[in-house]
């Protein structure tokens, strides 16, 4: 296992010095295709809040660590939320159209997701309504 981990943190330093030389290169105005530019963005994004979690979870006593868990995944809400407004402010100037790809995974995803929410917020009721009855 300490191999892995030191395989790991070499991994780690080596794209570290890539992404410093990539950020010099995109500052000295080397034109890029602006597609890879969102899905490098995106990649980084989601790995800086993956290298985040890991972190606070590690420095985490174990107390801690189930509140921690709870603010991550309220974080992750957070950025959902707002990648939904962001993509329906695109389907509103139609930035993004069938063309675009992926609509119709994108619209399944979504689908099972609020039937997911929907068991939850039906569940949250049931409870809440058990304990107004329960006070009475």
């Amino acid at each position: 296992m300490p191999d892995q981990g030191f395989k790991l943190g070499s991994r780690l330093r080596a794209l570290t010095a890539e992404l410093r030389s990539l950020e010099r290169d995109i500052k000295g105005g080397t034109a890029a295709d602006p597609s890879a530019m969102h899905e490098l963005r995106r990649a980084i994004d989601d790995l800086r809040l993956t290298a985040w979690t890991a972190t606070e979870i590690h420095n985490a006593r174990p107390e801690r660590q189930a509140t921690i868990a709870t603010f991550l995944a309220a974080e992750r809400i957070r950025r959902f939320a707002q990648m939904i407004r962001d993509f329906s402010t695109d389907l509103e100037h139609q930035d993004l159209t069938w063309e675009s790809g992926g609509i119709q995974n994108l619209f399944d995803s979504v689908a099972a997701l609020q039937s997911r929410l929907e068991r939850l917020i039906r569940l949250h009721r049931a409870t809440y309504r058990n304990l107004k009855d329960e006070q009475r």
